[in-house]
Parts: structure tokens; C-alpha cells; sequence
């Protein structure tokens, strides 16, 4: 609900392409370099400098992509562990303690990592303010429901098409619609 898929889904392709750019301008340049000698014994005579050239952008080519899918899955990942905790909160406002305990990091790590997931569009449908993170419900789900937790019995709020915590058991569910789970 405030995971912003589109964004997602964009950075997926990204990647793709990235990858593909990599290995592309690699196989052009070992290309490049075979066919740029006319002499054979010149060829010859580079063949093994062409390879420990092809050998090093190769390196350096992937160490940049897994640098940068570290990055992304890294991304994705507190993306999804914020939505969850934005998700599950029952009055609309979650202070940035609450982010930074449920979520093991600091106070500061917290805030800018919610910052920059939020310029960046990864999480959509909340306000930064200087101490809480609002939530808003500018989503096609804005009502509340009542649901009976499947563990114990205790009624929680949660929001509709939303999830959340038992606040006695700590049991998590889901409410679909206004049915209850």
C-alpha cells in the first residue's frame, strides 16, 4: 500500500539494462581490439594482452554490476521492512524511535534511510515530519476495520486491504475487505 511498485518494477529494468550495457561495451571493445591490427604477428603478439585487457573490464565491468545490485536489493529491501512498519501501525502516525527499534538501526540511520526512500519514491502515501512519519491516506484504502485475531481473540484495528500486529499476542493478519480475518 505504501510501496510504490511502478518505481520498483523501473529500477528492475534498470538493472536489466545495466547488466546488458556492461556486457555489451565489453564484448565491442574485445571486438575492437581483434580486428584493429592488420599485421598478424602484431596480432599475434597481442592476443594475450587483448585477453588480460577483455579480462579486466570484465572484472572491473562486474564488480560495478554487483556493486550496484548490492545497492538495489539493498533498496528493495528496506522499501519492503518500512511498508511493513507503516503498514502494520494502527493511528496513522509512527515515530522514528518506533522505525529504529523495530527495525535494529539508529535514530539518524532510521531517518535517512526514510528520507531517501521516500525523495526517491520507493515509499509513496506518507509525510516526513521532524519527529513521526504520518501516514496518508491518500490510498484507495482509507477506512479502518475491525478485525478478531485469529490467536487470541482480540479485537485490533486495522486498515482495510492492510495488515497488522496483535497488540496481546503479536500474531500478524491481514484484513480483506470488511470481512474479518
Amino acid at each position: 500500500m505504501y510501496l510504490n511498485s511502478a518505481k520498483i518494477a523501473t529500477s528492475r529494468v534498470l538493472n536489466g539494462l545495466m547488466i546488458g550495457i556492461v556486457s555489451f561495451l565489453t564484448f565491442i571493445n574485445l571486438l575492437f581490439v581483434l580486428f584493429s591490427f592488420s599485421d598478424e604477428a602484431v596480432k599475434r603478439g597481442f592476443v594475450a594482452l587483448i585477453f588480460c585487457g577483455f579480462f579486466s573490464v570484465l572484472v572491473i565491468g562486474g564488480i560495478a554490476v554487483i556493486v550496484w545490485r548490492i545497492n538495489v536489493i539493498r533498496r528493495f529491501t528496506k522499501a519492503r521492512i518500512y511498508n511493513s512498519i507503516i503498514e502494520e501501525d494502527h493511528d496513522g502516525i509512527i515515530d522514528y524511535d518506533t522505525f529504529a527499534s523495530m527495525n535494529g538501526t539508529g535514530v539518524a540511520k532510521a531517518v535517512s534511510e526514510i528520507v531517501w526512500l521516500y525523495r526517491h519514491r520507493y515509499l509513496i502515501n506518507i509525510t516526513l515530519g521532524r519527529t513521526a512519519v504520518r501516514v496518508d491516506l491518500l490510498s484507495d484504502e482509507k477506512e479502518f476495520v475491525k478485525v478478531s485475531c485469529p490467536s487470541c481473540g482480540a479485537q485490533v484495528t486495522i486498515r482495510k486491504n492492510g495488515g497488522g500486529r496483535c497488540d496481546h499476542c503479536g500474531t500478524f493478519m491481514r484484513a480483506k475487505g470488511d470481512a474479518n480475518v
